[in-house]
């Protein structure tokens, strides 16, 4: 189930149960990491948080994020070229090697995301824009050679480029395209280490693979250890039984970064939440902006959230391309004078508010604390004026049933997941006309256009500007309400002096230096 389908976020809760024992490192350049028990895993369209970060260590795509940022670089290509943004030429470099020794060569690529895209995995949407999405073998796709192949999309779309380092878009060796049932067993990949053993229930071994073309990682072996209790996670770290995990529980982000001597990453992430209003419920863009400054956000960010959220001023998270820190200015800061000025300006122009405003969220998931602050923020900051009362729905599919339905008479809870690390893909899915995850219905030709023209731009650089046009005009027109990032929160223990995450907040093992 694709999570931009659903257009929510569920948090991940590690189950009770008894962690593994074992040393950190058996070695000087060997780190251990600490994640969650993974799920089956049939191919790499199916990867669930948990296993994300060894799948990272063992494969690398056509194009790399920088370490540490959320551009790109060339990888395995060698070029991707494109006069139209709807037609791409993709040249590989000679000579990459799979794990087996094995050459990768373009069929490699394109056999492994029909694969991909054809088996409706919570990834196979991602392929979408290519021709023939759908289908088997996408006629999108063609080799022309053993290191050249095209790719064509159904529509111009610059940024689908800014995908190609998602780990969907790996190649597969000959031995498991032939054979897909063996990379549950053990993945065949072309990156930076490779698979010694591999469990997803206990602990899977990667070592450094010597015959990799890139960068090579400091560190020769990662143990990859998995718990089943969050807290059992945590005093590992403590203890020095490994030497990284970014599960850090929610119960220790008050202390964490005083139990670990402040070895930790802490910063905003890659997803958002905000609250949607449907346009039959409040059909004024001054009573919308109301609303927003009269939510206290750094105040419930810090006493229910411990700094496991952080305040948002944008629309776009911070770690998408073409973000900006404070796009949504004075609207997104909570001012209670300019709150009532606004209220008091809608009155005059004749709206008149309902005498309760719901807002809605789903009763199966943390979200209950919140609203009921941010409900009683928007009530004491407009003195009563506007009543916003908490309304739960017993389960998150209840929830969205009633959303996608229309059948809600307040505002609702919504989130937002990056699928890749672009403005793009924030505006594109939740504003559009036709987004997949426009759940306030919100309508404006010019803000259709302005993405549009961005995605037919060649230069990313005039691409993100008028993304950001288009933000403006969000930001003008409020169709939802920007409330904070959830968190990206890490620890390591003495034997790292340096670590850094990938756009998804995971262990980027590229930059990581041992003490």
């Amino acid at each position: 189930m694709s999570r931009r389908r659903l257009a929510a976020v569920a948090a991940l809760t590690l189950l009770s149960g008894t962690a593994l024992a074992g040393t950190a490192h058996a070695g000087t350049s060997e780190i251990t990491v600490g994640t969650c028990a993974g799920y089956d895993l049939p191919n790499l369209g199916t990867v669930d948080p948990c296993v994300s970060e060894p799948l990272d260590a063992l494969f690398t795509g056509l194009t790399e994020y920088v370490p540490g940022t959320s551009r790109s670089r060339y990888a395995v290509a060698k070029s991707i070229t494109t006069q139209d943004n709807r037609v791409f030429q993709v040249t590989l470099r000679n000579g990459w090697k799979f794990h087996d020794g094995t050459e990768v060569k373009a069929r490699n690529f394109v056999e492994a995301w029909n694969q991909v895209a054809s088996a409706k995995t919570n990834s196979s949407f991602l392929f979408e824009e290519i021709e023939g999405y759908g289908k088997r073998k996408m006629s999108g796709l063609k080799v022309t050679g053993d290191h050249t192949f095209t790719i064509t999309l159904s529509r111009p779309l610059g940024v689908f480029v800014k995908k190609l380092s998602m780990l969907a878009f790996s190649p597969l060796p000959d031995s498991i395209l032939k054979s897909p049932a063996s990379f549950r067993r053990k993945p065949i990949g072309n990156g930076p280490f490779r698979v010694v053993s591999w469990s997803l229930s206990s602990e899977s071994v990667v070592e450094r693979f010597d015959g990799y073309p890139g960068a090579k990682p400091a560190v020769a072996r990662i143990v990859y250890r998995t718990y089943r209790d969050e807290n059992a996670l945590y005093a590992a770290l403590r203890s020095g039984d490994i030497d990284f995990t970014s599960l850090i529980p929610s119960t220790k982000l008050a202390t964490f970064k005083k139990d670990l001597d402040g070895r930790v990453i802490s910063r905003p992430g890659h997803i958002n939440q905000v609250i949607t209003f449907p346009a039959k419920v409040a059909a004024n863009t001054d009573f919308r902006k109301a609303i927003s400054m009269a939510i206290d956000r750094e105040t419930i960010t810090r006493e229910v959230f411990e700094g496991g959220r952080v305040p948002a001023h944008s629309f776009v998270p911070p770690t998408a391309e073409g973000s900006r820190s404070d796009s949504c200015g004075q609207v997104c800061a909570y001012n209670p004078t300019k709150a009532r000025e606004y209220l008091a300006k809608a009155l005059t122009s004749g709206f008149r508010p309902p005498a309760v405003l719901p807002l809605y969220y789903n009763a199966d998931s943390a979200h209950g604390d919140w609203v009921k602050r941010v409900a009683e923020s928007v009530t004491k900051t407009l003195g009563g004026k506007v009543k916003v009362v908490p309304k739960s729905l017993r389960t998150f599919s209840a929830f969205r049933d009633a959303v996608t339905g229309g059948r809600l008479d307040g505002m609702f809870r919504a989130g937002w997941q990056l699928d890749y690390p672009h403005i793009q893909n924030v505006l594109a899915p939740m504003y559009a006309s036709n987004g997949v995850a426009n759940d306030g219905d919100y309508r404006n030709p010019r803000f259709d256009a302005l993405l549009r023209s961005a995605d037919r731009q060649r230069s990313s650089a005039k691409a993100i500007k008028l993304y950001q046009q288009a933000e403006a005009l969000l930001v003008r027109d409020l169709p939802a309400i920007p409330l904070w990032v959830y968190g990206q929160q890490a620890g390591f223990s003495e034997r790292i002096a340096k670590a850094g995450l990938t756009p998804t907040g995971g262990l980027d093992p590229m930059t990581v230096k041992l003490a």
